[in-house]
């Protein structure tokens, strides 16, 4: 079935474009009504807003340039990474610091290319290209241990029990369940058994 929209659906984007464009030129006038559309279809400025995304698409397009098989196949790529990386139930925080990692990813990936498809470079030329390389490098290993330090960090600490050796949600005071007493207070004391 193909898709089709009422007249009302048509108007209402014909509107939208129209505001869209005004917005787009710096009509202040138009910022009433482009809030109230925003409020209308969060969608617009959840898609339009997302830097991240945005970052990323400026260098699929720089890495891909015309050829569409491989902009389609690196974007398939990031979003393979993306939830590679974020997994079940991130944090916002995570999520924030995986689209870093992408971002950091693709840049280094085109500075690479960049550098070995070099014919010829002059010595300044092959300078700039090093130290993009390594500066990309650099960001793309930082922001990798950021979000591992962060997810570290929102590890819930191990309780008291767990230290001491005995598994999570366990107990009920069973002989062989629990160390002698004597071992517990030398553990506890930090003493040797």
């Amino acid at each position: 079935m193909p898709f089709t929209t009422s007249t009302t659906e048509t108007e209402t984007l014909e509107r939208l474009r129209s505001l869209v464009k005004r917005a787009e030129q710096g009509d202040e006038s138009a910022l009433p009504e482009l809030r109230v559309a925003l409020d209308a279809n969060p969608w617009i400025w959840e898609r339009y807003g997302n830097l991240a995304q945005q970052s990323q698409a400026a260098w699929l397009q720089l890495i891909a340039g015309p050829n569409l098989l491989l902009r389609e196949s690196v974007e398939r790529k990031t979003e393979q990474l993306r939830a590679e990386l974020t997994g079940p139930g991130p944090s916002p925080l995570e999520k924030l610091l995986v689209e870093r990692v992408i971002a950091c990813w693709l840049q280094v990936q085109y500075a690479d290319a960049a550098y070995a498809q070099q014919t010829s470079p002059s010595p300044g030329q092959h300078t700039a290209a090093l130290k993009r390389q390594a500066g990309s490098h650099q960001r793309y290993l930082h922001s990798i241990k950021t979000l591992a330090t962060v997810r570290k960090l929102l590890k819930p600490a191990p309780s008291t029990l767990e230290l001491l050796g005995y598994p999570a949600g366990k107990g009920g005071g069973g002989v062989g369940e629990q160390k002698p007493r004597r071992e517990l207070a030398a553990a506890m004391a930090g003493t040797p058994r």
